[in-house]
């Protein structure tokens, strides 16, 4: 085969990386100089393709990604040309699959300064197989290696990540103080100190006009991490476990003891219960985000003046920390009583209120009148689709073992066969859930109903057990938003209790 044009894709491995910090070389213009008087030397024309930033996966590389959804498949190039196959990637099975299949698809070949791969040729498939597996290897090595150091780094007291932290800067592991940075923490832990609220800390330092190191206002999160860090006081946290850190501490450790001995006269603790003694009714999700809001405990604590510590309050709420996008949290909380209040009252309107019941009767009838006509019989029709579609596969195998088939033919048939028994399989999946739900015991709706005001009467007896039952069952869906407007789902269940 006549290779007219060529992409040259150029990539630094970590090797790279590490001989450009030692040598201050130019790694990729070194490779780029190489292939070119290769490729010239060939009479081969080429686009270079080079990744600025390199990752270990095709998804963090996109120009690689473009690549192989726009170059390879334009059929414009004939080879792809590296300084070896691990440059293509040292990513995972599946992405080494990714580029074996497009290789073989589009007949693309592998050219390198020592050697070219025909897609075409067993052997040559074989070694790029092997290649692309070797890379992976040895890419686990490295990083198990680095690993290991970095490991015993932490335990030494250097920066096994790079950090973030207010008052700190970090060269090569090495973290150094920046004094005027150092100084702010310190006024932070005094102003702590002082039994000022983390919030109004916060409010402190943006009322100056300051900012993180992230480029972000501070916020009474912002403000707890930093006084909860116990780099300040001379020790690194690595892996769930502490010890004396190589960076100078920041805070003096009689300041640090003051302020964890503190009690915050208007803080609000939250603690988690377990699954025996939680009461919370209700499966209540976000009407905001979708996320699924958790029951907490919340307490609030007061300090008397004579220096007493009592609890003031103590209340269930639900709880969302959930996220809209990517950059924003949604966050908010919500009395646990007044939702249940409500969804009691919601219950007491579908048991009683004429009108609603005969509303969700008609629904309830529209959802229980399955069609069974027939279902059986198109699961019969869809499992023979895919007896012939498995046959068509062991045939297509055959053919390419006797050299019947081209691999680029086989690779694609394949490929899109699966596809087909898959969206077979599911569709088989969906006529059997209706099949269950039509099959499913059924009661009549007044009997439902009446076992519902039984329960509603006898509400403050039953346990919390059986009210979550009753909730999930004619409410399947409840959700709230920040402002507290209630989103309710009714229905009427097919059967409800014993």
């Amino acid at each position: 085969m006549t290779i007219n044009e060529a992409i040259m894709y150029l990539r630094k491995s970590r090797d790279d990386i590490e001989r450009e910090q030692r040598t201050g070389e130019d790694v990729l213009q070194l490779h780029r100089t190489r292939l070119s008087e290769f490729l010239t030397g060939r009479g081969i024309k080429w686009a270079e393709r080079a990744e600025v930033k390199s990752g270990d996966t095709i998804k963090a590389r996109p120009v690689f990604q473009k690549v192989l959804k726009e170059d390879i498949p334009s059929g414009q190039y004939q080879a792809i040309c590296v300084t070896e196959i691990s440059r293509l990637g040292r990513g995972d099975m599946e992405d080494a699959g990714r580029i074996y299949k497009a290789l073989i698809r589009y007949n693309i070949w592998v050219i390198t300064p020592h050697k070219d791969y025909n897609p075409q040729n067993p052997a040559d498939l074989r070694q790029i197989r092997f290649e692309l597996f070797l890379s992976r290897e040895e890419y686990e090595l490295i990083k198990e290696r680095l690993w290991s150091a970095r490991d015993q780094r932490a335990k030494q007291g250097f920066a096994a990540n790079y950090i973030v932290t207010l008052g700190y800067e970090q060269s090569r592991g090495k973290v150094f103080v920046v004094p005027e940075e150092a100084e702010l923490v310190r006024e932070i832990f005094e102003m702590r100190a002082d039994n000022m609220s983390y919030q109004e800390i916060a409010d402190v330092l943006n009322q100056r006009g300051l900012i993180t190191k992230r480029g972000t206002q501070y916020y009474s999160s912002t403000i707890q991490k930093i006084i909860k860090n116990q780099r300040y006081i001379g020790k690194s946290k690595w892996r769930g476990q502490y010890y004396d850190s190589q960076a100078p501490a920041i805070v003096p450790l009689e300041l640090w003891n003051q302020v964890h001995r503190e009690v915050n006269p208007n803080r609000t603790v939250r603690k988690k219960l377990s699954r025996l003694d939680n009461p919370y009714l209700v499966e209540l999700y976000c009407h905001d985000c979708g996320s699924r809001m958790y029951g907490e405990r919340a307490t609030i604590d007061r300090v008397l003046a004579n220096g007493q510590y009592v609890r003031y309050n103590e209340y269930g709420i639900y709880v969302c920390v959930g996220r809209k996008n990517k950059e924003n949290k949604c966050v908010h909380r919500v009395r646990a009583e007044l939702v249940h209040d409500a969804v009691r009252q919601e219950l007491s309107k579908m048991a009683y209120d004429k009108a609603i019941i005969k509303e969700l009767i008609r629904d309830r009838q529209q959802r229980l009148e399955f069609d069974t006509g027939g279902l059986q019989d198109k699961i019969d029709s869809k499992n023979n689709q895919i007896k012939q579609k498995e046959a068509f596969l062991l045939k297509c195998k055959e053919d390419y073992k006797k050299g019947e088939l081209a691999a680029a033919l086989y690779s694609e048939f394949y490929e899109d066969t699966i596809k087909e028994i898959d969206v077979l399989k599911a569709e088989i999946k969906t006529i059997k859930r209706k099949l269950e739900k039509a099959t499913i015991k059924v009661e009549s709706p007044e009997l439902v109903l009446q076992k519902l005001r039984a329960t509603l009467d006898d509400w403050e007896h039953i346990p919390n057990r059986d009210k979550k039952i009753t909730i999930a069952s004619f409410l399947p869906r409840v959700e709230i938003s920040k402002n507290g407007v209630l989103f309710i789902e009714r229905i009427i269940p097919p059967i409800f209790g014993g």
